[in-house]
């Protein structure tokens, strides 16, 4: 019932949302501008994602299959007060992680918050906020600038070559900070925390 009423919920949000691209099967690819710098993450199917921050105006939104067929996976799109949100989701199995890779090329200036049910992070290049949490899979994290607080209930946390101020955790598992300046603790419930050339700067009052 529980699942049943939240797919209600979800199919409400995208009738009143200004949808850029209504709920499509995967394969996903599309372009879509994005009239402020924020971009979030909504994968309620779970997903390895990937996100590079560059030189493009635009976000490119590229959803695939990783090996297992999903038969029932969709992909949402569209426009928020906030800027750009990317929903997946299921049909029927609702509480089943899909093996999707989600991948999002998007302005260096970009604020990225995420929710997801689950998969591995890579995150790379961007000068902006990077919040959220995932269930579970290792977050891969590198040349960030800005506020930053993210965290996955199981796995590896990794953090380079970035200049931030926040926190990174892990319920389970290691937090490894290389190469950074700024900020940032990381913790970690059950595993080690490993520091390498991190440089921290007070934070002003």
């Amino acid at each position: 019932m529980l699942h049943a009423f939240s797919n209600i919920v979800l199919l409400a949000q995208l009738a009143v949302a200004p949808t850029v691209h209504a709920a499509s099967r995967v394969p996903f690819d599309t372009v879509v501008a994005v009239p402020t710098g924020s971009v979030a993450l909504t994968l309620e199917s779970g997903a390895a994602v990937r996100v590079v921050g560059g030189e493009t105006r635009v976000v490119h939104v590229k959803v695939t299959e990783r090996g297992k067929h999903c038969a029932d996976c969709i992909v949402s799109v569209y426009h928020t007060p906030n800027g750009l949100e990317v929903r997946t989701g299921r049909t029927r199995a609702y509480d089943r992680v899909a093996d999707l890779q989600v991948e999002l090329e998007v302005p260096m200036r970009t604020n990225v918050t995420l929710t997801s049910a689950g998969g591995q992070v890579d995150i790379e290049g961007i000068d902006g906020t990077v919040s959220g949490t995932t269930e579970f899979g290792a977050l891969n994290l590198l040349r960030l600038s800005g506020p930053l607080l993210l965290e996955t209930k199981r796995g590896d946390v990794t953090l380079r070559q970035s200049y931030v101020r926040g926190r990174v955790h892990t319920n389970a598992g290691r937090v490894l900070l290389e190469d950074v300046g700024g900020n940032v603790r990381g913790t970690t419930a059950r595993g080690s925390v490993v520091e390498r050339r991190v440089e921290r700067v007070p934070t002003a009052p």
